[in-house]
């Protein structure tokens, strides 16, 4: 009981605290506080001037309701303060430490709670005690609380608000799918995939849609070049700065969201694509600095009067870390190089018919020759997990850079995704390689025309197909390394004999099947990179 002279001496600030936050589940309400605090001050006739009321954690200082009222008491306005228990004050020790100074300095002339009293001449240490186990308590719950998430992002669930196109399902605490926001952002994928239409374009498709900003202003595309680089769409998520294999169920493949984002690095540009002077640009990088090879026109003034124009390429001499020092080559000079080294990749003529023959059989049997890819790449899928595992052994034992960690998780991670989706087309399409592979030996056999023909648009084209982005200019000459079935092709024609010809066309049938199954998803695709190159780099 509080002495009676002390009690009408005193003025009090009732003050009841509660948040949102977990630490405070199980206390009362609100309500509860204000009514268990005034049958206190009822009970030990307490002089109450006003009630506080705060609804936000204590577990860091800055809570303006609770600092206003120390203002206010430290002024002179009261003396004393009413709560529940000594954490509706503070869970954390600067405010903890406030409280404790004022009460020593006797400013507080008098804390009381529904089962103590604090006064200035009191031991400290119990004070002391109570405070430093609210604090100790909301410290062990965000330690508890980031523990349960990361096992959570571990098991593949999103411990967070759900992007766009997701909702949040409160009864299975799990991401799902909003059934008409999904179609919306594989929409915005697939026509931003084209290389056709701007960040803004797809802003508009979001308006047109009723998907605005919390401002209910036309989404930023900042906000939209987030949504491209997102990889929850296919199936993994980022959570406390690793990538994750989520269990929800993606909106599209990694296959779209990595042509989308070709288009993004890119920048979005949608420039003409330009065939003349330079319609080699974006074929070549150079190879002393690895940056890429770009053309420019000179003029040569004779003494006559005439004026001639020639087209140079050249390193764009963009790098940071190396001073390149290669010399430009003329373009006619680097268009002979390029003609006679496409021309080398051509398919005999006279090879069409049995391969194409070869490949009606194969056709017959697709769906047994699927299997045995399925199961080497499954094999393959198993080795990643073990590497995955092996990674997050590594950084554990502190053997290995966060920094590095990440980015080979995220590397391991994005294979296996990959992997994963060829696996489900070849499931769901035995015969899914067929067609490329019909589309390669029409490619190749057609090679030496185009070799041949001045049309440099379709002269780069071939040369993409079959080198992809690997040719590069070093000392005015040429340096490449060509894709797996255009390599076989070369190795067969320089080694074949006509007695063993039946045999040679088949291994090389079988070499280029195994590549187009392996990579079936990339190669429907390969005309659509083929002009998003053309588009973003030339």
């Amino acid at each position: 009981m509080i002495p009676k002279n002390t009690a009408l001496a005193t003025r009090y600030f009732l003050y009841a605290r509660k948040s949102t936050d977990v630490e405070d589940k199980q206390v009362l309400s609100i309500e509860s506080q204000l009514a268990e605090l005034r049958e206190i001050a009822k009970r030990d006739n307490l002089t109450i001037i006003e009630e506080l009321i705060e609804k936000q954690s204590a577990k860091k200082p800055g809570r303006a309701i609770f600092n206003e009222m120390l203002k206010r008491i430290e002024q002179g306005e009261a003396q004393g303060i009413i709560c529940w228990k000594i954490d509706r004050l503070s869970r954390n020790p600067v405010d903890s430490g406030k409280i404790q100074w004022l009460l020593q300095q006797g400013v507080i002339q008098h804390i009381q709670t529904h089962s103590q009293s604090h006064y200035p001449n009191d031991n400290v240490l119990m004070m002391s005690v109570e405070l430093g186990m609210a604090n100790e308590y909301i410290r062990q719950l965000s330690a508890n609380t980031a523990r349960g998430l990361r096992q959570k992002a571990r098991n593949g669930i999103y411990p967070g608000l759900a992007p766009l196109g997701y909702i949040n399902d409160p009864s299975t605490k799990t991401v799902v799918l909003h059934r008409k926001n999904a179609k919306i952002v594989k929409k915005l994928f697939e026509t931003y995939a084209t290389g056709t239409v701007r960040l803004e374009d797809l802003a508009n498709i979001l308006k047109r849609s009723d998907i605005l900003s919390k401002n209910n202003n036309t989404v930023h595309i900042s906000r939209i070049s987030f949504i491209l680089q997102n990889p929850f769409y296919y199936g993994h998520f980022r959570y406390g700065g690793e990538i994750y294999e989520g269990k929800h169920e993606p909106i599209i493949t990694k296959n779209l969201y990595e042509r989308a984002n070709t288009v993004l690095r890119g920048r979005g540009r949608t420039l003409k694509i330009v065939d003349n002077p330079s319609p080699y640009c974006g074929l070549l990088r150079c190879g002393s600095c690895a940056m890429g090879i770009t053309a420019e026109t000179r003029e040569k003034h004779q003494k006559n009067g005439n004026i001639h124009h020639y087209t140079y390429y050249r390193c764009t001499r963009k790098s940071k870390i190396t001073k390149c020092k290669e010399s430009p080559v003329r373009s006619e000079l680097l268009d002979k190089q390029l003609s006679v080294l496409l021309s080398k990749y051509a398919m005999p003529k006279n090879w069409i018919a049995p391969l194409s023959s070869m490949l009606d059989k194969e056709e017959l049997k697709a769906e047994h020759t699927a299997k045995d890819a399925v199961l080497e790449l499954r094999a393959k899928v198993q080795e990643l997990s073990r590497d995955i595992g092996r990674l997050t052994d590594v950084y554990v034992a502190q053997d290995i850079e966060r920094a590095d960690y990440l980015e080979r998780r995220r590397s391991l991670l994005s294979e296996k995704k990959t992997i994963e989706e060829k696996i489900a087309d070849l499931e769901r399409t035995p015969s899914l390689w067929i067609e490329p592979v019909r589309n390669w030996i029409k490619d190749a056999s057609i090679l030496d025309e185009i070799a041949n023909a001045t049309d440099l648009p379709s002269k780069k084209s071939s040369l993409q197909k079959v080198f992809g982005l690997n040719l590069h200019l070093k000392n005015k000459e040429i340096e490449f390394n060509p894709l797996p079935p255009y390599q076989y092709l070369r190795a067969t024609r320089e080694n074949f004999s006509e007695t063993n010809l039946a045999l040679n066309l088949e291994y090389l049938l079988k070499q280029a099947c195994t590549y187009f199954i392996k990579n079936s998803g990339e190669m429907l695709n390969v005309n659509t990179d083929s002009v998003l190159r053309k588009r973003f780099e030339g």
